[in-house]
């Protein structure tokens, strides 16, 4: 039963945590590909 309780408390500040920092990555990608040159093309 405590190991139940432990884990119900892990879910309840991971999930949130994760979910937080999924978002944030996602929204500073565009900061890292602003900068970035267009790809290349072959020369034909």
């Amino acid at each position: 039963m405590k190991s139940l309780r432990l884990l119900l408390a892990w879910l309840m500040v991971g999930v949130p945590l994760a979910w937080g920092v999924f978002h944030s990555v996602r929204r500073s990608l565009p900061l890292f590909h602003a900068g970035s040159p267009p790809p290349a093309t072959a020369p034909r």
